[in-house]
């Protein structure tokens, strides 16, 4: 049985691997970024667009907080297997 995984608050978030991953997943899908768009009344992927800050709360909240322990445990094991 594994250990329950910590999620780090914004800003100690963005030195989690786990929670980069989320990012870097989320950004690559249109329809999320539409929905946060929309959500929003934002314009992320739109140049000179500075709605990221938004974007990364949004993940924050909505993906990385919800992931099963197991999930996260297995970004955080992915990113360290990378960074070797």
């Amino acid at each position: 049985m594994t250990e329950p995984a910590v999620r780090l608050s914004i800003p100690a978030a963005y030195c989690d691997p786990a929670f980069v991953a989320c990012l870097t997943e989320a950004i690559g899908e249109p329809e999320l970024v539409a929905a946060f768009n929309r959500l929003y009344g934002a314009a992320l992927g739109v140049v000179g667009n500075d709605d990221m800050r938004g974007f990364a709360k949004f993940v924050h909240d909505c993906v990385y907080t919800r992931l099963s322990d197991e999930a996260i445990h297995s970004l955080r094991a992915g990113a360290l297997a990378a960074a070797h």
